[in-house]
Formats: structure tokens, sequence, C-alpha cells
């Protein structure tokens, strides 16, 4: 076995703004394991609130030799933190395993027969005028998800809705809230079919979400790292929202999915970013999921060779060439 780490920029078509941060490209770290011929690949993504890719790089090549001795998904989980680097390692590994085998990641897995997933298209933070445009170029999706900050909520989520009367929304503050702009928003936005709000409050400051009734679903994001905050967050929250970046891969982000679903929650897939080869192993969530967040590869100038196909708003299982 042979492994190779690169780490990529990929420029987006338009700077994307969320609460805390404006991104300009999505820089990747892509992994390649090599085994008689065959291929697997994995992509990670960074983010602020994830570890530095270059110390990403530096965590994978230090397990070169055991990664070109066989080592396994499951080890993977105990020899390295959740992370981007993981993510793209342990994708990596499924693809190659997949390969060998001569079939397909989801039917290893056993998972739901693959099909279309509506998935959400997401419109940064700017100026109103040019969100409203952009809610009606995207008319072929019919769930729009609209980031907001501190300073926007209600007003900007019923502009937007005026517009696109056949539209559902998830509303995703990014921590930018406290929790009086929650209370305020669901009491106004109730009827502007709002499906899901997105991690309204800062991750450090969500105990409040325990004893608040809401009458519109609220899914942790920033909150939830891994598999161990299900528990902690089930009291809070109606839905998780798996990215396979954070929670470092396929493997841990399966068990979470199946552990949300056993505690009665739904389960949302989403993305940092990424090209169709991160989110391919997301669309493996997706088939577990409620909510479908995998629009990432829209917002790029480019993407990959045999980049996933997505069509009158649903995104289509990944072609064997790509991944899985």
């Amino acid at each position: 076995m042979k492994l190779s780490v690169e780490i990529e920029h990929f420029p987006l078509r338009n700077p994307f703004k969320i609460a805390y941060h404006t991104f300009e490209d999505s820089e990747l770290i892509r992994v390649e394991i090599e085994a008689d011929g065959l291929v697997g690949r994995g992509e990670g993504g960074s983010h602020p609130h994830l570890q530095a890719l270059d110390v990403g790089q530096d965590q994978i090549l230090a397990l070169k030799y055991d990664l070109e001795h066989g080592l396994t998904t499951d080890e993977l989980l105990e020899r390295m933190p959740r992370g981007p680097a993981r993510n793209a390692v342990d994708c990596a590994l499924w693809d190659l395993k997949a390969k060998q085998a001569g079939t397909r990641v989801w039917e290893m897995l056993d998972l739901p027969e693959p099909e279309p997933l509506t998935t959400a298209y997401t419109i940064g933070i700017a100026d109103r005028d040019k969100m409203i445009e952009e809610a009606l170029a995207m008319s072929d999706y019919a769930v729009l998800k609209i980031k907001v900050d501190g300073s926007s909520g209600f007003e900007l989520l019923e502009a937007i809705a005026q517009v696109r009367p056949d539209a559902e929304f998830i509303v995703d503050a990014n921590e930018g809230w406290h929790f009086t702009q929650l209370e305020e928003f669901v009491g106004r936005a109730t009827a502007l079919r709002v499906r899901l709000i997105e991690q309204p409050l800062p991750r450090d400051d969500d105990k409040a979400l325990a004893q608040f009734n809401s009458p519109i679903p609220l899914a942790a994001d920033e909150s939830f790292h891994g598999l161990p905050d299900v528990d902690q967050l089930a009291d809070r929250y109606q839905a998780i929202n798996i990215k396979l970046d954070k929670i470092g891969g396929l493997t841990e982000g399966l068990q979470a999915a199946r552990a949300i679903r056993s505690r009665g929650l739904e389960v949302m897939v989403g993305c940092n970013g990424g090209t169709s080869l991160g989110i391919a192993p997301a669309y493996c969530i997706g088939l577990l999921a409620s909510h479908i967040d995998l629009d990432s590869p829209l917002l790029l100038a480019r993407d990959r060779e045999y980049a996933l196909r997505y069509e009158h708003g649903q995104v289509h299982a990944p072609l064997p060439e790509l991944w899985g």
C-alpha cells in the first residue's frame, strides 16, 4: 500500500459569509491510499473551529507506516483525533475497501438503497437584495438555508419568503443570536415555513435551550463534535447536524447518526465546504437523515472530475469513479 497526502485550494464562485467568518476559497486536504492498482480517496476541509490542515497533514504522515500496512477504520478512531484529516483518511479507507470488494460503500454498511436526496441550498450573508436575488435564481431548490447573524433574523427571512412562497427554510445563526433574539424570532416566524433553526446560541451558552419549548425545531451544529456529545444535547435540540470534517469521518459519523435516531432526534447532515469528493461520503449519512445540506460543490468555481450530479434541487449518488 502507498499513502499520499496533499493540501489543495478550490476557489469559490463568490465570497461566502457566515456570522463569524468570510470564506474566499475552500482549503482541503486530500488523501490517497493505493493498493494493488486500486486507489481509495478521501477529502477533508478546513474551518475556523477545526484543526489547521498542516497540523492534520503531520498527523497523517505520522501514521504513514501503519496506514501502508493495513490500519483499519476502527483502529483509526483510536489513533487520530476528530477533524478533517481523520475524515480524509477514513473516507479514503472506505473507498479503497469498496473497490477491493467490488461493491459500493452503502452496500457494505447495510444502508438504505441510494436515491436522489433533496438538499438545501445555502445563501450566505450579504446585502438583502443580493440574498433575495440568489433565492430567486435558485428556483430548483425547494429548501433554502438562510445564513443570519446578530443583526438579522425575521425581517430578512420574511423578505425572502415573500419572493419564494414555494420554499421551506432552514435558518442558520451560527451561534450569532442571544436567547431573547431566539424567543422573538420563533414568536414571529412560525408561519414562514421554517423547518429548522440551526445553532441559534453560542455553543457554550446553549443550556437554556433545555427549558425552551420551541415551536420550530432546533438543530445543534457548533455544539456537536462527536458521538459523546449526543446524550448531552438530547434535551436541548430536536436535531443534530453531522459534519464529517468535525466528527472525523464516515465511521464515527454513522455511529452518531444511529445514536441520534435511537434517542428520537432527527439527523441532519451538513458540510463545511469542499468538492464532490468530500460530499460523496456524507451522502451515505444522508440516507439516514431528515435534513440534507450538501450543497458546497455548487458554491465552487470548479469541482473535481466525475462530480456529483445536482438536478432539480436533489443530489444523486456518487459515481464509483468519484468515491465509494
